[in-house]
C-alpha cells in the first residue's frame, strides 16, 4: 500500500471521559496559578489568568451539547452580580470605571470558573481526581508555608521580595493562607476517614494542615479549622458508628496536636493576649454600615470601598486599610443591598450540600471566615470555592436522581 493511500483523520477524536480529564486539568491548573501568583496582589497575573478562564469557558459552552448544558443557580446568580456590575459602571453615578470594569472581570471569572466545572465534574471519577489533587496540591502550600516560617524569610519562594515581613505561601496575608486550607481540608479528611478504610497517608496530611493553620497565627482560621475538624468527625461518625473510625479519629487528634506542639503556636498565643479581639474591625464595621446607609440600594461601585471609605472613617491610626475586613459588609457597601443579596443565595444554596456531602464544608467555612475578613478579594483562595460550587451542584443533581429512584415503586407492583 502507498503512504498515499492511508487515509488519516482529520481530526484526533477525543472520547467524552478524555475530554472531561483535560478540562478538568487544565481548570486545575489555571487555579494553581491563581494561587502561586498572588503575592503581594497586583492586577497584571490576576487579569491574564482571568481571561484565560473566560476563554476556556467560552469553548467549553462551545463544545458541551446543548442537551447537557449545565447552568446551575450559583453560576446564574454570579453572572447577574457580574451584569449589575457593568450597569453600575455604565450608568450609575457613583463608580470608579476602571475599578468598575476590574470588579466586573471579578465576578464574570467566577460565573466561568463554576460554569466549567459544572460541565466537567459530571463524571464522578474526573470529580474525585480533581479533589486528589487539590488535598495535594494543599499540601505542598502548607509544607511550602511551614518551610518559609521555619526560615525566617520574607520572600516567596525564596526568590521574590515581599513588602510585607513574613510571607504564608504564596499568600502575603496569613488569613488568606488559612481560608485556603479551610476549603481543602474537609477534601483531606475525606480522603483520609470518608472511605471503609482509614487512609494513614492523608490522615497526616489533614493533621499537618492544621497546624499550619495554627503556626500561621490566623485566629479565625484556627478556629474554623478547629471547627471543621469536629464537624467532619461528627458527621461521618454518624454514618459509621464503628470502632474502626474511633481508632481513625482518635489518631488524627493526636497527631494534630503532635504536629501543632513541632510547628509552634506562639504567633496564635501572642493575638489572643490583646484585650480587645475585634477593635480595629469594630471601627472598619462601623465605617462600613454608614457607607451601605448612605447607598444602600445602589451601593458605591465595584471595588470602590479603599477610596470612599476616606469619608467615612472614624479613626486615623496611620494604617492603610486596603479592605473592609468583612467581604459581606463591603459587597453591601460597593454594590448594594440587592448585589449582596445574589451572593447570599448561593451561600444559602451550598448549605446542604456542603454538609451532606461532607467534603464540601470548605465552602461553608470561608463565607463564615468573610464576616471578619476577605477571602473573596483573590482568586487565589475564592477561585477553589467556586470550582467547589460546581462541583456541588452536580453532586446536588445526583442525590435528587439517586432519591427519586428510591422514591419509585418497582415494575410490576402497585402502591
Amino acid at each position: 500500500m502507498a503512504v498515499a493511500d492511508v487515509k488519516l483523520p482529520s481530526r484526533l477524536y477525543l472520547t467524552p471521559a478524555l475530554r472531561q480529564k483535560i478540562v478538568a486539568g487544565v481548570l486545575f491548573l489555571l487555579l494553581c496559578a491563581f494561587t502561586l501568583c498572588t503575592l503581594d496582589g497586583g492586577d497584571i497575573a490576576p487579569f491574564v489568568i482571568s481571561a484565560a478562564v473566560l476563554l476556556f469557558a467560552a469553548y467549553a459552552l462551545v463544545r458541551a451539547p446543548a442537551e447537557k448544558l449545565r447552568v446551575p443557580l450559583p453560576c446564574l446568580c454570579l453572572l447577574a452580580m457580574a451584569l449589575y456590575g457593568a450597569a453600575q459602571t455604565l450608568w450609575f453615578p457613583h463608580k470608579i470605571v476602571y475599578d468598575g470594569w476590574a470588579g466586573v472581570l471579578f465576578w464574570c471569572t467566577a460565573a466561568a470558573i463554576t460554569f466549567i466545572a459544572a460541565q466537567v465534574f459530571a463524571n464522578e471519577a474526573v470529580a474525585a481526581q480533581f479533589r486528589l489533587a487539590f488535598a495535594v496540591f494543599g499540601s505542598a502550600v502548607c509544607v511550602l508555608d511551614l518551610l518559609q516560617q521555619a526560615s525566617h524569610t520574607n520572600k516567596f519562594y525564596w526568590l521574590i521580595q515581599s513588602r510585607f515581613a513574613t510571607v504564608s505561601g504564596p499568600f502575603a496575608y496569613w488569613n488568606n493562607f488559612a481560608q485556603l486550607v479551610e476549603l481543602f481540608l474537609p477534601v483531606t479528611l475525606w480522603l483520609g476517614l470518608g472511605r471503609r478504610k482509614p487512609q494513614l497517608a492523608y490522615i497526616g496530611l489533614s493533621a499537618l494542615q492544621i497546624a499550619a493553620v495554627i503556626a500561621s497565627g490566623s485566629r479565625a482560621g484556627s478556629a474554623l479549622v478547629l471547627i471543621e475538624l469536629v464537624a467532619f468527625l461528627l458527621l461521618v461518625y454518624s454514618r459509621n458508628r464503628k470502632r474502626s473510625f474511633l481508632a481513625a479519629a482518635g489518631a488524627v487528634v493526636a497527631l494534630t496536636g503532635l504536629l501543632v506542639y513541632a510547628a509552634g503556636f506562639d504567633a496564635l498565643l501572642h493575638k489572643f493576649q490583646q484585650k480587645d479581639q475585634l477593635q480595629v474591625r469594630r471601627e472598619i464595621n462601623r465605617s462600613s454600615m454608614e457607607m451601605i446607609r448612605a447607598q444602600p440600594l445602589t451601593g458605591w461601585g465595584l471595588n470602590t470601598y479603599v477610596p470612599v471609605y476616606r469619608m467615612f472613617a472614624h479613626y486615623d491610626d496611620g494604617t492603610y486599610v486596603n479592605r473592609a475586613h468583612n467581604d459581606w459588609l463591603q459587597f453591601a457597601a460597593e454594590g448594594g443591598i440587592p448585589f449582596t443579596a445574589l451572593m447570599l443565595v448561593v451561600f444559602a444554596w451550598s448549605l446542604r450540600p456542603a454538609i451532606r456531602s461532607i467534603w464540601g464544608l470548605g465552602v461553608v467555612a470561608i463565607a463564615l471566615h468573610a464576616l471578619v475578613d476577605y477571602p473573596f478579594a483573590r482568586f487565589g483562595v475564592c477561585g477553589w470555592y467556586f470550582a467547589l460550587l460546581g462541583m456541588l451542584a452536580l453532586w446536588r443533581e445526583g442525590e435528587r436522581q439517586a432519591r427519586s429512584r428510591r422514591s419509585k415503586p418497582l415494575h410490576g407492583v402497585g402502591v
